[in-house]
Protein backbone atom coordinates (compact mmCIF):
# COMPACT_ATOMS: atom_id res chain seq x y z
CA UNK A 1 0.00 0.00 0.00
CA UNK A 2 2.89 2.28 0.74
CA UNK A 3 4.31 1.57 -2.72
CA UNK A 4 0.97 2.42 -4.34
CA UNK A 5 0.83 5.72 -2.43
CA UNK A 6 4.38 6.61 -3.50
CA UNK A 7 3.60 5.93 -7.16
CA UNK A 8 0.38 7.97 -6.97
CA UNK A 9 2.19 10.91 -5.36
CA UNK A 10 4.99 10.76 -7.93
CA UNK A 11 2.50 10.71 -10.78
CA UNK A 12 0.51 13.58 -9.30
CA UNK A 13 3.63 15.71 -8.79
CA UNK A 14 4.91 15.01 -12.29
CA UNK A 15 1.50 15.82 -13.76
CA UNK A 16 1.58 19.23 -12.03
CA UNK A 17 5.08 19.89 -13.37
CA UNK A 18 4.02 18.86 -16.87
CA UNK A 19 1.05 21.21 -16.76
CA UNK A 20 3.50 24.10 -16.23
CA UNK A 21 5.56 23.00 -19.27
CA UNK A 22 3.17 21.87 -22.04
CA UNK A 23 5.91 21.64 -24.66
CA UNK A 24 7.35 18.64 -22.80
CA UNK A 25 4.11 16.73 -23.31
CA UNK A 26 5.09 16.35 -26.96
CA UNK A 27 8.21 14.45 -25.96
CA UNK A 28 7.05 11.18 -24.36
CA UNK A 29 10.55 10.15 -23.32
CA UNK A 30 10.74 13.24 -21.08
CA UNK A 31 7.15 13.14 -19.78
CA UNK A 32 7.05 10.25 -17.35
CA UNK A 33 3.56 11.18 -16.11
CA UNK A 34 2.18 9.65 -19.29
CA UNK A 35 3.62 6.33 -18.19
CA UNK A 36 1.65 6.63 -14.97
CA UNK A 37 -1.70 7.15 -16.62
CA UNK A 38 -1.49 5.26 -19.92
CA UNK A 39 -0.13 1.86 -20.89
CA UNK A 40 2.99 1.83 -23.03
CA UNK A 41 2.20 1.22 -26.67
CA UNK A 42 5.10 0.34 -28.91
CA UNK A 43 4.58 1.98 -32.27
CA UNK A 44 6.67 1.92 -35.40
CA UNK A 45 8.53 5.24 -35.34
CA UNK A 46 8.31 5.39 -39.13
CA UNK A 47 4.56 4.69 -39.31
CA UNK A 48 5.26 1.82 -41.69
CA UNK A 49 2.57 0.90 -44.16
CA UNK A 50 1.10 -2.62 -44.29
CA UNK A 51 3.37 -3.74 -47.14
CA UNK A 52 6.50 -2.79 -45.21
CA UNK A 53 5.20 -4.57 -42.12
CA UNK A 54 4.44 -7.70 -44.14
CA UNK A 55 7.89 -7.64 -45.69
CA UNK A 56 9.43 -7.39 -42.24
CA UNK A 57 7.44 -10.47 -41.27
CA UNK A 58 8.69 -12.19 -44.43
CA UNK A 59 12.27 -11.51 -43.30
CA UNK A 60 11.52 -13.13 -39.95
CA UNK A 61 9.97 -16.13 -41.70
CA UNK A 62 12.84 -16.45 -44.16
CA UNK A 63 15.36 -16.26 -41.31
CA UNK A 64 13.58 -19.16 -39.61
CA UNK A 65 13.40 -21.06 -42.87
CA UNK A 66 17.12 -20.48 -43.45
CA UNK A 67 17.96 -21.89 -40.02
CA UNK A 68 15.93 -25.03 -40.69
CA UNK A 69 17.48 -25.53 -44.12
CA UNK A 70 21.00 -25.07 -42.75
CA UNK A 71 20.17 -27.69 -40.10
CA UNK A 72 19.23 -30.07 -42.93
CA UNK A 73 15.51 -30.02 -42.17
CA UNK A 74 12.81 -29.85 -44.83
CA UNK A 75 10.50 -26.86 -44.72
CA UNK A 76 6.82 -26.89 -45.58
CA UNK A 77 4.39 -24.29 -46.86
CA UNK A 78 2.20 -25.11 -43.88
CA UNK A 79 4.88 -23.70 -41.58
CA UNK A 80 5.76 -20.81 -43.89
CA UNK A 81 2.65 -19.67 -45.77
CA UNK A 82 3.07 -17.14 -48.54
CA UNK A 83 2.22 -13.59 -47.49
CA UNK A 84 0.40 -11.72 -50.26
CA UNK A 85 2.28 -8.48 -49.67
CA UNK A 86 1.36 -7.09 -53.09
CA UNK A 87 -2.31 -6.76 -52.05
CA UNK A 88 -1.76 -4.24 -49.25
CA UNK A 89 -0.88 -0.55 -49.08
CA UNK A 90 2.78 0.20 -49.91
CA UNK A 91 4.83 3.03 -48.46
CA UNK A 92 5.04 4.58 -51.93
CA UNK A 93 1.90 4.00 -54.03
CA UNK A 94 3.91 4.77 -57.19
CA UNK A 95 5.48 1.30 -57.02
CA UNK A 96 2.16 -0.30 -57.93
CA UNK A 97 2.92 -0.65 -61.60
CA UNK A 98 3.04 -3.66 -63.95
CA UNK A 99 6.75 -4.37 -63.35
CA UNK A 100 6.20 -4.49 -59.59
CA UNK A 101 3.39 -7.02 -59.97
CA UNK A 102 5.53 -9.07 -62.36
CA UNK A 103 8.33 -9.13 -59.78
CA UNK A 104 5.82 -10.18 -57.12
CA UNK A 105 4.56 -12.98 -59.38
CA UNK A 106 8.10 -14.20 -60.02
CA UNK A 107 8.85 -14.17 -56.31
CA UNK A 108 5.66 -16.09 -55.54
CA UNK A 109 6.57 -18.75 -58.11
CA UNK A 110 10.09 -19.06 -56.71
CA UNK A 111 8.69 -19.23 -53.18
CA UNK A 112 6.37 -22.09 -54.11
CA UNK A 113 9.31 -23.94 -55.66
CA UNK A 114 11.00 -24.08 -52.27
CA UNK A 115 8.29 -26.43 -51.07
CA UNK A 116 7.65 -28.30 -54.33
CA UNK A 117 11.24 -29.33 -54.91
CA UNK A 118 12.09 -32.89 -53.93
CA UNK A 119 15.74 -32.16 -53.26
CA UNK A 120 17.81 -29.06 -52.74
CA UNK A 121 15.36 -26.78 -50.96
CA UNK A 122 18.24 -24.50 -50.03
CA UNK A 123 18.95 -23.84 -53.71
CA UNK A 124 15.28 -23.00 -54.37
CA UNK A 125 15.30 -20.81 -51.25
CA UNK A 126 18.27 -18.83 -52.61
CA UNK A 127 16.45 -18.36 -55.93
CA UNK A 128 13.50 -16.86 -54.03
CA UNK A 129 15.83 -14.54 -52.12
CA UNK A 130 17.38 -13.43 -55.43
CA UNK A 131 13.88 -12.46 -56.61
CA UNK A 132 13.55 -10.23 -53.53
CA UNK A 133 16.87 -8.57 -54.29
CA UNK A 134 15.97 -8.05 -57.97
CA UNK A 135 12.73 -6.29 -57.08
CA UNK A 136 14.27 -4.20 -54.32
CA UNK A 137 16.95 -2.97 -56.73
CA UNK A 138 14.16 -1.31 -58.71
CA UNK A 139 11.78 -0.17 -55.99
CA UNK A 140 13.18 0.09 -52.48
CA UNK A 141 16.91 -0.44 -52.19
CA UNK A 142 17.15 0.24 -48.45
CA UNK A 143 16.62 -3.35 -47.26
CA UNK A 144 18.92 -5.01 -49.82
CA UNK A 145 21.80 -5.34 -47.35
CA UNK A 146 19.49 -7.14 -44.90
CA UNK A 147 17.99 -9.32 -47.62
CA UNK A 148 21.44 -10.44 -48.78
CA UNK A 149 22.07 -11.79 -45.27
CA UNK A 150 19.23 -14.27 -45.89
CA UNK A 151 21.21 -16.08 -48.61
CA UNK A 152 22.44 -19.54 -47.68
CA UNK A 153 26.14 -19.81 -48.59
Amino acid sequence: MLLFAMIWIACTNESKQTAKQPEQALEPHKDSSVACSKPTIIMDPNNAKPMALMMRQMVVNMDKMKAKLIAGERVSEKDFPFLRFYLVEPTDPNVLEPNFYENARLFQEAYKQIFETKGLQAKAYNVAISKCINCHQSYCSGPIKRIKKLVIN
